[in-house]
């Protein structure tokens, strides 16, 4: 069974959602899941980047009808 990590940043605007979500990313084990709550559409985007330039693996990217959104990370070394 997967280690699930969760980094609620909803409220918070650039750059502290993608400085929390690196340090969250740094303390993971290899194969966990951390998924990453917000409501900032720019630290989406940010933080979608990032996790692509770590070499994580995006596995689903979810905004709810009240424009929060979701993003499921997998740290795979």
């Amino acid at each position: 069974m997967e280690k699930i990590t969760v980094s609620d940043t909803s409220g918070e605007v650039c750059p502290i959602p993608l400085i929390k979500v690196r340090r969250s990313l740094d303390k993971l084990e290899k194969d966990s899941v951390l998924v990453v709550i917000g409501t900032h559409e720019e630290s989406k985007g940010d933080i979608i980047r990032a996790a692509k330039e770590l070499g994580m693996e995006l596995v689903k990217v979810e905004t709810d009808k009240d424009g929060k959104w979701r993003i499921f990370i997998r740290k795979r070394f």
